[in-house]
């Protein structure tokens, strides 16, 4: 073959293959529609946006068209959102659009929502004393406790959380160790700096159909101390804190220190080691939570308290406090 035969025969193929080649540019339907959520992860019951977008035809100049569960709900020129409730947890919730191009071809997409829930609860290891009406707070340098309560609905049954799969971060970062398969629970410990903690949860079911997602922030506070006078009939009265100042009205008062939140059991063992001085001068033998103070004199005048608490725990150095209050004697 001459090489103007070959030459004719290859500009004739490809005329030929040209058309065929443009049609499969165009032709492909449901793959230029992109669709999103927000939020992401929808509660039961829960308004949620869902939008679409497409790189490929001008949904500004398409007519779309919006079927929930196979029911056209909006049709209209440039519709790219629609809003629409989650059903109950488990129900399932189809959404499709539908849009017709400025060049005759039809191009669809769809998702499924299948709503859950989660819920966290945290609880710190730090000390607060009997009938404390508050919460017990995470103090520097501690350990905290996060629970996830997950509420996945299968018809009429509910997933076990032991079949779950769980995705926990600390901040932005995956903490892979503490994810996985029924990891309903995460321990973290603040660190220095002392930082905002934000936890998060993805809760995922095991067919990958449901999606669940909560987060909580725990703020870090510094340990305190409260002062109470011991009452030899009626204990502690705990109803009215030593604050500033108070009268000693008999010969002997016993204080006792609350340690709030620090990290401890019970306030009289050995995870908090207590400095009291009286007038800044160390009171020997002084190491527990109580200290007793008799009158030594007629005379009238003032003495001051001071007491200095911090962890016993080396790797827990933030964890201290200091109170004072002035006793007048009349």
């Amino acid at each position: 073959m001459s090489r103007m035969k070959r030459t004719l025969f290859f500009v004739l193929c490809l005329l030929v293959a040209l058309p065929l080649f443009l049609s499969a540019q165009t032709g492909a339907v449901g793959t230029e529609l992109s669709m999103a959520l927000f939020p992401e992860h929808p509660r039961p019951g829960e308004q949620a946006v869902v939008s679409v977008e497409s790189y490929n035809i001008d949904l500004n100049r398409s007519e779309v068209t919006w079927f929930v569960n196979d029911k056209v709900v909006l049709r209209g020129t440039g519709e790219k959102r629609i809003t629409v409730f989650a059903g109950k947890g488990g129900e399932r919730l189809e959404v499709r659009v539908v849009a017709l191009g400025e060049n005759g071809n039809t191009y669809s997409a769809s998702l499924t929502l299948r709503p859950a829930e989660v819920n966290l609860l945290w609880q710190a290891g730090s000390y607060t004393p009997p009938f404390y009406k508050g919460k017990a707070l995470m103090p520097y340098q501690g350990t905290v406790l996060v629970a996830a309560i997950p509420s996945f609905a299968n018809g009429a049954s509910v997933m076990p959380a032991s079949s779950l799969i769980y995705t926990w971060k600390e901040g932005d970062t995956v903490v892979g160790d503490s994810s996985g398969k029924g990891k309903n629970l995460f321990v973290f410990r603040g660190d220095i700096p002392v930082n905002i903690k934000t936890i998060s949860v993805t809760v995922e079911s095991p067919d990958h159909t449901m999606f669940a997602d909560a987060a909580i922030t725990v703020v870090p506070v510094s340990p305190r101390l409260m002062f109470y006078e011991e009452h030899p009939l009626y204990g502690m009265l705990t109803g009215k804190a030593l604050v500033g100042s108070f009268t000693l009205s008999d010969d002997e008062v016993r204080v006792s220190a609350i340690p709030y939140y620090f990290e401890t059991n019970t306030r009289a063992n050995k995870d908090i080691i207590y400095d009291w001085q009286l007038n800044y001068a160390p009171l020997s033998g002084q190491r527990t939570s109580v200290v007793t103070l008799r009158r030594s004199t007629n005379d009238s005048g003032f003495s001051d308290l001071f007491l200095e608490a911090h962890s016993a725990d080396e790797e827990k150095s933030f964890q201290a406090a200091e109170r004072k209050v002035t006793i007048e004697f009349p």
